[in-house]
Parts: structure tokens; C-alpha cells; sequence
């Protein structure tokens, strides 16, 4: 389970929540511009833009789960069990492997409709990373500054979706999403007026009569509602990038998971491990993990643009509480 949303005023943003039954050792992660891709299939690339995000590394690998690059291009993966289905290798397409494609993509292009065109000739290629590592089952959100897309490598082969809700959660499909939105066109920020008879003076007696209906459980259609409904009602201010950054934590926190809340199969609880902002045009990634409340920054402008070696930045998982007297 997972939740991705992107937004703007004045400057882009965007986040997620990771909701997994397990914990990766996931850190921080900056690749600068030097760091050599190497791909199971396809050419290394030693040159590139650099990237931004949180994943692990293994065997001085970065595995993304969510990154940025320098020039405000976006990316997370999310769970789509069952549904995901990737290819052999195709002769004549650019077979890229999932744990590749932010890197790949990332790496090559600043904007969301470079990516569409690219996407025409790529392959998504059924291969992990190695055999202790399965394939991940993944569906993908990519954000500019202007637009959204939808990723998904199905059984019927890639489909990419224009995504003007600016969120992705996980299954079904996206375009049962696109559509299941449209059950919910009551709902109003407003005070609602009475449809339900003519011949009743009825009117409400509370504040959110409006959100009646809302979804607020768990499943991934209910929170891709919620979090579409959220993310073009609430308000962002002009020039406040800090309150703008809390309202996405705000945003992300409505659709997040507690530990108890979600059993899984396995017996083991899914829960959200982390959320995160980017501020795309200042290249900051803001991090809250669920041990800690307060938010963790990683500025992307303070390392080396230029070199050659990807650095991991940890997170500090011990609650940070201010003593006030």
C-alpha cells in the first residue's frame, strides 16, 4: 500500500507515503551526475543529471523508491500486485529492467512529455536486480512541474496515462481510478444545501456535511479518493513553500496506515514507514519516518554536482522531542 501525490503554487511539490508489512533499510540517497548507470541490458551511461530520493543500496547500487532530478522531474514507484506483468527481452526496444527505470529516465530527461516520447521505444524488462532480490511488482507516477503520468506494464502490454488527479495509490488499474472518482462528485468543501426534498426544510447542524461519503479506510481506491479530494480542496499559499510543504504532509497523513491497523497474510502489519515531500525547484527532500515525527531535510545543493560516488544520508529514527522548559 502506498500513496503518491503531486502539487504547485509557485513552486512544485511532491510526495508519498511507503506502506510496506516490512522494513527496508532505506536511506536517504544522492547520485551525482558522474556515477556510472549500468543496466542489465541496455549501454551504461557514465553521464547523466543528478538525482535525489530514498530507496536502498545494494552492492553500490541505487534502488529508488521515490527521487527526483536536478532539473524537477519526478518519480515513485508503487505496489501493484498481481496486475504488474513485464516483458522478456524485445529485439529492437530499450529494455529496462524496474529497479533501472528511474534511473534511466531520470538520468536522460527534464520533463514528463520527453518521458512519453521515450516510453514508445521501452521495454520494461521481467528481470530483479539479482536472484536474492524478487522482481518488484510496480506500477509508476512521473511528475514535471505542468503534468502527471501514469506507468503501467500489463499483460496487454505499457500503458501510459495522463493523470490530472496528480495521485496514484495501487489496484486496481488506473483507469478504474480515473473513473471511480466520479462516484464521488457530491462531495463539496462548502456548506451543502438540502437536494433532498423540496417539501423538507432539512440543513446541517455541524461543520463537514459536505464530506459526507468521503472514504476513509485503508483500501487503495478509498485512498486515492481521499487524497484526490484533499489535494484540490485544501489550500496552498502564494510564496510559503514551508506551509505548503506541511499541507502535503497534512495530505499524505489522511491516507497513511498505523501499525494494528492493516494485518497482512503473513501476519505481519502494513504501515506507513515513511512519508516524503520534494521541493522539486529547490531540489530539498523533507522526510518524516514513523519512529520520528520531526521532519528530516536533505538538500540536494549541497553536495558535489559533479562527482562520481553516490553518498547515503541516514535517517534518525529516535523521536525528536523539544523540551520547552
Amino acid at each position: 500500500m502506498c500513496t503518491a501525490i503531486s502539487f504547485s503554487k509557485n513552486k512544485h511539490f511532491f510526495g508519498r507515503n511507503l506502506d510496506l508489512n516490512y522494513n527496508y533499510p532505506q536511506t536517504g540517497i544522492f547520485v551525482p551526475r558522474n556515477f556510472s548507470f549500468k543496466f542489465k541490458k541496455e549501454k551504461e551511461i557514465k553521464t547523466h543529471y543528478a538525482l535525489l530520493g530514498v530507496g536502498i543500496v545494494v552492492s553500490s547500487y541505487p534502488m529508488f523508491f521515490d527521487c527526483i532530478n536536478e532539473y524537477g522531474l519526478t518519480f515513485a514507484g508503487l505496489n501493484f500486485p498481481a496486475l504488474a506483468k513485464f516483458s522478456e527481452e524485445i529485439i529492437g526496444k530499450i529494455n529496462i529492467a524496474p529497479y533501472e527505470l528511474p534511473l534511466y529516465l531520470l538520468g536522460k530527461y527534464k520533463s514528463v512529455d520527453e518521458v512519453k516520447e521515450a516510453l514508445k521505444d521501452i521495454s520494461i524488462l521481467n528481470e530483479s536486480f539479482s536472484k536474492d532480490l524478487d522482481v518488484a511488482t510496480l506500477h509508476f507516477i512521473m511528475s514535471d512541474k505542468t503534468k502527471s503520468i501514469v506507468i503501467e506494464s500489463r499483460e496487454d502490454g505499457l500503458k501510459v496515462f495522463d493523470n490530472p488527479f496528480n495521485v496514484l495509490t495501487n489496484n486496481p488499474v488506473f483507469e478504474y481510478h480515473r473513473f471511480n472518482v466520479n462516484n464521488y462528485l457530491n462531495l463539496t468543501s462548502d456548506e451543502p444545501k438540502s437536494r433532498f426534498s423540496k417539501d423538507l426544510d432539512l440543513k446541517p447542524y455541524g461543520k463537514g456535511f459536505g464530506q459526507i461519503g468521503l472514504p476513509g479506510d485503508s483500501s487503495p481506491q478509498s485512498r486515492f479518493v481521499k487524497a484526490t479530494y484533499l489535494l484540490h480542496n485544501v489550500t496552498f499559499k502564494d510564496n510559503d513553500d514551508m506551509y505548503n510543504i506541511n499541507q502535503g504532509f497534512h495530505v499524505l497523513n489522511n491516507v497513511s496506515t498505523l501499525i494494528g491497523e492493516c494485518n497482512s497474510d503473513l501476519g505481519s502489519f502494513e504501515y506507513t514507514i515513511y512519508s516524503d515531500i520534494y521541493n522539486v525547484d529547490d531540489f530539498k527532500l523533507y522526510v518524516r519516518v514513523y519512529e520520528n515525527n520531526c521532519l528530516q531535510l536533505i538538500d540536494g545543493n549541497k553536495f558535489n554536482l559533479e562527482g562520481n560516488l553516490l553518498e547515503e544520508i541516514q535517517f534518525k529514527k529516535e523521536e525528536n522531542i523539544i523540551d520547552l522548559n
